[in-house]
């Protein structure tokens, strides 16, 4: 896949450690290395996320009541950093089966999930023109087909999340757009900024940093953490595009 690369020439490499979280609930551990590549010319940048792979018998995976589902996660992003399921020890959501599953989709679960290492090249579309917009486009985003659990006799390996870690320089007039399917959870500061909850088709959706600055407890010119979260649960379709112009920078 074109966009899934490692990235070669001119570079200035930067490590960070993406959070492995175990099933323990803990805080995170930074087990695992990784780093943000960025080309000399601002032409592209590389980073690290993780992907972690499930079988299709996964009770919130290949569920037959589709829809948007927009109950799944707390406002507060949690204190490992991942998302908080919303409707608590005993609830359900349309597309959700409860906290136990739900809580193994962003951390590691051995026999539930395997994790794996992969990283994503964004393209600066304003590169040698004066101005930032980094995106990144995939209509066919299958990143670990043949691996982890397999493809299920199934085309292509359907069934996955995939979460990263970064930071970003907050400028007036930043913006966020995705549009994909199935879910995607940002939180930005901590806060959940974008939610596109559910099995569904294409969504696409558009955040405007200045206008929900105070929401999100952020002042311009400052840094800030940014959690991104996505599932891909259901055949046959996989979407993932996204075009910012954050300037988004490992940990």
């Amino acid at each position: 896949m074109s966009n899934l690369k490692v990235a070669v020439g001119s570079l200035l490499v930067l490590t960070a450690a993406v959070a492995q979280a175990t099933d323990s609930g803990t805080s995170p551990v930074f087990e695992q290395e990784c780093t943000c590549v960025v080309a000399e010319d601002e032409a592209f940048r590389t980073f690290p996320v993780v992907i972690r792979d499930f079988r299709s018998s996964h009770p919130d995976f290949e569920n037959p009541i589709m829809g948007e589902d927009h109950n799944i996660v707390a406002t507060d992003i949690g204190p490992d950093r991942r998302p908080v399921y919303a409707p608590g020890e005993e609830g359900t959501t349309l597309t959700t089966n409860g906290k136990e599953y739900f809580d193994q989709w962003y951390r590691n679960v051995e026999g539930v999930n395997i994790a794996i290492n992969k990283s994503l090249t964004m393209v600066n579309e304003g590169s040698g023109a004066g101005y930032t917009r980094w995106k990144y486009t995939n209509n066919s985003f299958f990143p670990i087909d043949g691996e982890g659990f397999g493809n299920e006799h199934n085309y292509h390996n359907y069934h996955f999340t995939l979460e990263t870690h970064l930071r970003f320089f907050y400028a007036p007039g930043d913006t966020f757009t995705f549009r994909g399917d199935d879910d995607l959870y940002l939180f930005i500061n901590g806060k959940l900024a974008m939610e596109v909850g559910g099995i569904h088709s294409v969504i696409e959706k558009t955040l405007d940093l200045d206008s929900v600055a105070e929401e999100l407890g952020i002042e311009p010119y400052h840094s800030y953490d940014f959690d991104l979260f996505f599932a891909e649960r259901h055949t046959v379709q996989s979407n993932f595009q996204f075009e910012t112009t954050m300037e988004l920078e490992c940990l």
